[in-house]
């Protein structure tokens, strides 16, 4: 893939430098996450749900976004910090709940305070 020069075009206008790259575009083509490398089946469901929340979002489908997000959080796994993350972000966003915000960025900063996600955080 990367060795073929036609496909060049399409690698250029999504910033794909590395294969396997996943994107999660929406119905206009702009680019909201993108996933590069191998990953093994848990870790690339976790991608999908967040990378579908991030799509929803963005066209304020929060509560559904809330949904993936949510069963992705559930699975412990690399990405769950990320989910805990994107998932206060998206509780916010659906109805303005700060309470449901801090409830998932609490269980974040307990459970993955390393994360670079936790970082992210102003705390309280």
């Amino acid at each position: 893939m990367l060795d073929n020069r036609d496909h060049a075009p399409l690698f250029r206008a999504n910033t794909i430098i590395w294969t396997p790259t996943v994107g999660f575009m929406d119905r206009n083509g702009a680019m909201h996450y993108h996933s590069v490398g191998y990953l093994p089946p848990l870790e690339f469901l976790s991608t999908l749900k967040i990378g579908r929340a991030r799509c929803l979002m963005a066209w304020t489908r929060s509560a559904e976004a809330v949904e993936e997000l949510a069963s992705a959080a559930k699975v412990a796994n690399t990405f769950t910090p990320e989910a805990l993350y994107w998932l206060g972000i998206a509780r916010f966003l659906q109805r303005r709940d700060t309470d449901g915000m801090w409830q998932a960025w609490d269980r974040l900063v307990e459970f993955y305070p390393d994360s670079p996600w936790a970082k992210r955080i102003y705390a309280r």
